[in-house]
């Protein structure tokens, strides 16, 4: 079983991971925070007695067993890979960083120590998604020709300008909400993809809190093409200009019916009828916490609804174990590893360069990582 966990991150989506944990009765017992006061307001919050502005200070903390990180994207290859350099285990947000060097780092690190290394895609744990996986492997619906998904939210942009109004530090809807996208499409069709077309759009630049030199540069829409592995397809669009409404539908035509998940309610209509039926209402239930577990733009109702499950699961994975720090597969076995993750960014990257670029790029993963230093290159001078 844990001894306890460590938390980076004082953001609303690190508030929320709190209050989640703590209430399947799993202990947090270190925070960390970008300054020493705001880790002191959160530790707080919730009544932590270790708080520090200092990674290293939670990563060597003694009953710290396992790490949650909820800070930007720009830290996550940075804690990760030492967290597990020395022992910890981690579940950490998405994604895996600003780019597929920092994937590879936490990829090459979770290869070489044999801990939980997770990555926090809650949709894989959401009931509708597992049964509609369930039905495509049963072949239900046919061989999967087509996934249609379709994203509308309010901003991402807070009153303050932080990491999320800036592209270079990971912001965005494509990182945000569209890492998850992807993770599901392949979770649930079994396919990758091999090629991408995409287009992102920053069409707020200014608000009337953010505004003077300041300018936003991450993408608030984007729209992406895939072409998956086994011949099939799917087109994405996310947007973020639908203010104070959420709605996600994910819909997979195959050659015998489809299935769709709208919300967390799974429906399905097979090509002979002329009605979709329900199939799985959307029945789980979370109580709302002190620390403010509700659904939120950081973290919609379907992803935090997903992210309960997921920790519960890593819950029991712990509790099968009577060694502690040790860990049992089972329980997780469905969850999102760094091996997705760095699939994720793949796609992320070639999405990126395709929207500059106006035309199709092609999904290439590599096995190791390569120098971020052209000079060193072969060929590089």
């Amino acid at each position: 079983m844990l001894e306890g966990i460590g938390v980076f991150g004082t953001g609303s989506l690190a508030r929320i991971t709190i209050a989640a944990l703590k209430s399947v009765g799993l202990k947090v017992v270190a925070l960390w925070g970008p300054t020493q006061v705001k880790a002191k307001e959160i530790a707080s919050m919730f009544d932590i007695t270790f708080y520090t502005d200092k990674i290293d200070d939670v990563l060597l903390h003694q009953e710290v067993d396992l790490v949650c990180i909820t800070s930007p994207p720009h830290l996550h290859a940075q804690v990760a890979s030492k967290a597990l350099s020395i022992g910890k285990h981690v579940l950490c947000g998405n994604p895996a960083g600003l780019n597929e060097h920092d994937a590879l780092k936490m990829v090459e690190a979770a290869r070489y120590y044999p801990l939980l290394s997770l990555m926090s895609h809650g949709l894989r744990f959401v009931p509708a998604f597992m049964e509609m996986k369930k039905s495509i492997e049963k072949g239900q619906v046919g061989e999967v020709n087509l996934c249609d998904v379709r994203v509308a939210c309010g901003s991402l942009v807070k009153e303050k300008f932080n990491w999320m109004c800036d592209e270079n530090m990971g912001g965005g809807v494509l990182n945000t909400i569209g890492s998850h996208i992807i993770d599901i499409i392949t979770f649930l069709t079994g396919q990758k993809a091999v090629k991408v077309r995409g287009m992102m759009k920053t069409f707020v630049t200014q608000t009337e809190r953010i505004n003077g030199i300041r300018h936003i540069t991450s993408d608030d829409f984007c729209c992406f093409q895939m072409e998956l592995s086994n011949g099939g397809c799917a087109t994405v669009t996310l947007n973020t200009h639908v203010p104070g409404h959420f709605s996600q539908e994910v819909l997979i035509v195959g050659s015998k019916g489809r299935l769709r998940v709208e919300g967390a309610d799974l429906y399905g209509q097979l090509s002979g009828s002329k009605t979709e039926s329900l199939m799985i209402s959307d029945t789980l239930r979370i109580n709302h916490q002190p620390g403010g577990i509700t659904g939120s733009s950081d973290l919609p109702l379907p992803y935090l609804k997903g992210l309960f499950k997921l920790i519960d699961s890593v819950k029991e994975s712990f509790e099968r174990s009577q060694e502690r720090r040790d860990w049992d597969h089972e329980p997780v076995a469905m969850a999102a590893n760094f091996e997705d993750a760095l699939y994720v960014q793949y796609v992320i990257d070639a999405i990126r360069q395709s929207s500059h670029s106006g035309n199709w790029e092609r999904i290439v993963i590599k096995n190791k990582e390569a120098s971020e230093n052209p000079f060193l290159q072969p060929g590089g001078l």
